[in-house]
C-alpha cells in the first residue's frame, strides 16, 4: 500500500509540477500506476485542475471560470484545423477531450491524434518545460502569469514577453517580434559565428538569422499590452487601430480603406512551405546524424545519443498530454522557408490581409517492422493536405512598404498567375479566414489607374 501511494504521489508530480516522464536515456522513468488510473489522473488533471498546487482560484474563480473556456485553455483552433486537414471531416475536440492514438494506422487520420500529442502540444498550460532553453514555465495559471509581487496587496507582476515566447516563438506569432527568423535544419545551416569558431547559442531548439525586430518590441512594449486578457480568451481581438486612431488620410487613402494594417507595415513575414512529418518505429538514426536540430529539444538529445551509443536504444519519444513515453520517434522538415514572399487574400471580414501555409503536410510512416504504412502522403480526394491561414506578422515598422512592394512584386503575383517555376506557388486550394483575390482585384494591382496614381504621388 505504502509503495503504491509513493507511486501515486511521484506520478502526479509529474503530472502537475512538469517533471519528465522519463529521464532522458537512462534516468529512472516515472510509469503510470496502470492504464485506467493513469487516465483518471490525466482527466482530472486537464479538466478541473487549473491551478494544481496553487491557490490562485480561491480569490479568481471567475477568472478560473473562462481561463478554462479560452483558446488557449482548450487548444481547439490547432488541435481541430489539424485533424480535419489529416482527414477527420467532423472533429470537435478540445486538448481535455483528444482521444487516445490508434494503434491500428492506415491513414493519416489514424495517425494525426499521435502526432499531435508528441510534436505539437509540447506548448500547454500543465507541461512546464519541453527541453529547449527559454521555453521553461509554470504550471496552470503560472504558465502565463507570475505570483504576487506582494503578500500585502494582490499586485500581480505583468506578463512579460519572454513568458509568451516560451510558447509563441519560432514560425509561430509572436516568434518574429524580436527579429528571429529560424534557419533551415540541416547542420550546414549552422555556420560557426563566434570569434573562437564555436556555433552561435541556441534558443527554442533551433538556430536563427536576425531580421528586423518590431517596432513594439524595441520601443520596449510587452505582448499583454495589447494582447489583453479580453483578446487572449476569443472575447475581443487585438487591433492596431485600438491605439492608431487617426491614421493620416494623405498616407492611408480611401482606394486602401480595406488593407490590413499588417499588409503594408509587417517588415517580413513567416512562411513555411510542404512540412514533412516522418513517424518511424525503427532504430535508425544514420539518415539523421545532419538533421538532429528539428525544433524539438526532447529529439536532439535522443539522436545525439543515439548516434554514439554502441547499444541500439529503441525509439521513444513523449506524449506531452499523457504524460508517458510512447514508441516511434517523429521527424520533420521543410522542403523550403521564406522571409520575402508573401500570398494576399480577402479576410471574412472584408479586409485584404495575408495568408501563409501552416497547415501544409507530406506524411510518413514506418512501422517497428520496417514496413512503410504511409510514403509521402500529401493529398486527400486529389487535394492537397493543407490549410492555409490569415497571418498578422508582428514585424511591424513604421514605414510601411512602398506601393511597388505589392503592386509590382512577381512573388506576390506569382502563386494568382501560375508562372513562379522557382518557388512553385500555387492559388491555395483550402483557406480559413480568408478567400483568395479574384481575378479583377489581381488585374487591377497593375492597371493603367494604378499607373497613373503611383506617377502622380512620385511628382
Amino acid at each position: 500500500m505504502l509503495s503504491m501511494m509513493i507511486t501515486l504521489k511521484n506520478w502526479w508530480s509529474v503530472l502537475t509540477q512538469g517533471g519528465r516522464a522519463s529521464a532522458l536515456l537512462g534516468g529512472t522513468e516515472v510509469p503510470p500506476p496502470n492504464g485506467s488510473l493513469h487516465a483518471v489522473l490525466i482527466t482530472i488533471l486537464l479538466t478541473t485542475g487549473l491551478t494544481a498546487g496553487q491557490t490562485c482560484t480561491q480569490c479568481h474563480s471567475k477568472a478560473a471560470t473562462k481561463c478554462r473556456q479560452s483558446p488557449h485553455y482548450t487548444l481547439t483552433h490547432a488541435i481541430n484545423i489539424t485533424r480535419k486537414v489529416w482527414g477527420i471531416t467532423d472533429s470537435n475536440v478540445t486538448l481535455q477531450s483528444l482521444p487516445l492514438p490508434k494503434k491500428s494506422v492506415n491513414t493519416p487520420a489514424d495517425l494525426v491524434d499521435d502526432f499531435l500529442r508528441r510534436k505539437c502540444l509540447k506548448c500547454h498550460v500543465f507541461n512546464r518545460n519541453s527541453g529547449e532553453k527559454g521555453m521553461k514555465r509554470g504550471v496552470g495559471c503560472l504558465a502565463c502569469h507570475t505570483p504576487h509581487r506582494s503578500s500585502g496587496s494582490c499586485q500581480r507582476a505583468p506578463v512579460s514577453t519572454a513568458r509568451c515566447q516560451s510558447c509563441h516563438n519560432k514560425g509561430y506569432i509572436g516568434g518574429g517580434y524580436d527579429g528571429r527568423f529560424p534557419k533551415d535544419h540541416h547542420r550546414s545551416y549552422r555556420a560557426p559565428l563566434t570569434p573562437e569558431g564555436h556555433f552561435p547559442p541556441q534558443k527554442y531548439g533551433i538556430d536563427f538569422h536576425h531580421l528586423n525586430e518590431d517596432i513594439h518590441h524595441r520601443k520596449g512594449m510587452q505582448c499583454a499590452q495589447c494582447h489583453t486578457a479580453q483578446t487572449l480568451r476569443g472575447e475581443a481581438k487585438a487591433r492596431c487601430t485600438d491605439c492608431h486612431k487617426n491614421p493620416s488620410p494623405q498616407n492611408h487613402p480611401d482606394y486602401h480603406a480595406k488593407i490590413a494594417c499588417i499588409a503594408c507595415h509587417a517588415s517580413w513575414g513567416y512562411s513555411a512551405y510542404e512540412l514533412s512529418v516522418f513517424r518511424d518505429d525503427t532504430p535508425d538514426y544514420a539518415p539523421w546524424k545532419d538533421l538532429t536540430l528539428q525544433e524539438d529539444g526532447f529529439l536532439t538529445r535522443f539522436l545525439t545519443k543515439a548516434l554514439k551509443s554502441s547499444r541500439p536504444i529503441a525509439p521513444r519519444m513523449p506524449d506531452w498530454v499523457a504524460r508517458t513515453m510512447r514508441p516511434g520517434l517523429w521527424y520533420s522538415g521543410y522542403r523550403y522557408k521564406r522571409w520575402e514572399d508573401v500570398v494576399l487574400a480577402n479576410y471574412d471580414d472584408g479586409r485584404i490581409g495575408l495568408v501563409r501555409p501552416l497547415y501544409q503536410y507530406r506524411i510518413s510512416y514506418r512501422d517497428a517492422n520496417g514496413t512503410m504504412i504511409l510514403d509521402d502522403v500529401h493529398t486527400r480526394n486529389g487535394h492537397p493536405i493543407e490549410a492555409w491561414l490569415s497571418y498578422a506578422p508582428h514585424t511591424i515598422t513604421r514605414r510601411a512598404k512602398s506601393c511597388e512592394q505589392c503592386h509590382a512584386n512577381p512573388l506576390i503575383l506569382s502563386p494568382y498567375r501560375g508562372d513562379n517555376a522557382v518557388l512553385g506557388l500555387k492559388v491555395p486550394k483550402r483557406m480559413i479566414g480568408a478567400v483568395p483575390l479574384s481575378k479583377k482585384q489581381i488585374d487591377r494591382m497593375q492597371s493603367m489607374k494604378y499607373k497613373k496614381e503611383r506617377l502622380r504621388r512620385f511628382q
